[in-house]
């Protein structure tokens, strides 16, 4: 990869590609335009094929006769409510055999997974068919994590997850939910041994999800970290190659054109950009959602902000929909000046020197 020019990203769901009268007409000459090099398919959602696996290869060799990098995206985990669909449709259902997590008062977080054995079985096998299609590497996308988006210290609550808590730092066995969320502040040994389990889940899933010679990809959301369930410098070490989207949010213009937007969604991806630590393995979250949320000419100037933090895989998304052609007219009349942009401005230095604050909590 040249990481002095823009290489532009899409996922969409492979139905789309078999389905759509208008796909290759008009869908395929807009991503050309823009430069979209890789497409991500997405055909396993909420742990159910979205497409049959004949579907999923077909797909794959049409876009790749067509130029582009096919690889495949993922839903694993659910991400609570109707968040994936937006709106008022429903999200889908999660397979019976995957359990809910439980937050700290107790409550099941419906459209939420709690990693276990069965979760574990479910994807290896449907990664196994994928790699078998031809795909080598998945990105899951930002529900892969043990809480939901907020400062506070976060993680499932149920059960198995105190017992291993327990098992695992006898000193706390017995400590009540809320006792761990009490005593559990910023650098105490409660917190740091209650994030290791939590981050152990979202570790052990990418271990034992994916087969040999695949690369996994995280999402990380926007002010993502080991509160969250999320370990960049444990992931890197489980898997040196791996692929991060920076968490960004910011996906329509209510909060977009707020004068706290930009300090929070920069200070996010520069924090998880000098935590990757690699400008080639690192990914924006360009996304509108609802679809339209974001106007097009926000659109742009999100990735004029996502250049200037030093990222150069522009991931376009907009969830469950293609973007409406306002968007790629977008891009395309202000591709010159992104890829001057791009050329002209100085990657960071990636050290691997954490940046040492707390994020800014805007949304």
């Amino acid at each position: 990869m040249n990481c002095t020019t823009l290489n532009f990203h899409y996922d969409f769901l492979t139905s789309l590609v078999l389905n759509d009268p208008e796909f290759f007409t008009k869908k395929v000459p807009f991503m050309k335009a823009v430069g979209v090099r890789t497409v991500w398919l997405d055909n396993y959602i909420y742990g159910e094929w979205q497409n049959t696996p004949e579907e999923a290869s077909r797909a794959k060799a049409m876009l790749e006769d067509e130029g582009f990098e096919v690889q495949a995206i993922c839903v694993p985990l659910g991400h609570g409510g109707n968040a994936l669909m937006g709106g008022d449709e429903d999200d889908p259902s999660l397979p019976p055999e995957f359990r809910n997590r439980i937050d700290v008062y107790g409550n099941r977080m419906g459209t939420t997974t709690c990693v276990d054995d069965a979760v574990i079985k479910n994807y290896r096998k449907a990664f196994e068919i994928h790699k078998e299609i031809g795909f080598t590497q998945i990105f899951h996308d930002d529900d892969l994590r043990m809480g939901m988006w907020g400062p506070h210290l976060q993680g499932c609550y149920c059960e198995r997850c105190l017992d291993r808590f327990y098992k695992q730092y006898p000193q706390f066995d017995g400590m009540s939910r809320g006792d761990i969320l009490r005593l559990g502040t910023p650098g105490s040994e409660v917190r740091d041994a209650w994030e290791t389990i939590q981050c152990g889940s979202i570790r052990r899933f990418l271990r034992e999800s994916t087969p040999e010679g695949m690369t996994p990809g995280i999402m990380v959301m926007h002010n993502g970290d080991r509160r969250h369930g999320i370990d960049i410098t444990g992931i890197k070490e489980d898997f040196p190659n791996a692929l991060f989207r920076v968490g960004e949010s910011h996906f329509g213009d209510h909060n977009f054109t707020q004068p706290m937007a930009r300090p929070s969604l920069e200070q996010s991806a520069r924090k998880h950009l000098a935590l990757i630590g690699s400008v080639e393995n690192a990914f924006s979250e360009t996304t509108t959602y609802p679809v339209g949320a974001l106007s097009p000419e926000n659109f742009v100037e999100k990735i004029r902000w996502e250049i200037g933090c030093g990222l150069r895989n522009i991931f376009l998304m907009s969830g469950n929909i293609f973007l409406p052609d306002a968007y790629w007219e977008a891009i395309v009349a202000a591709r010159d000046e992104l890829e001057h942009l791009a050329v002209s401005t100085p990657l960071p230095v990636l050290d691997g020197t954490p940046i040492d604050e707390d994020f800014v909590w805007h949304e």
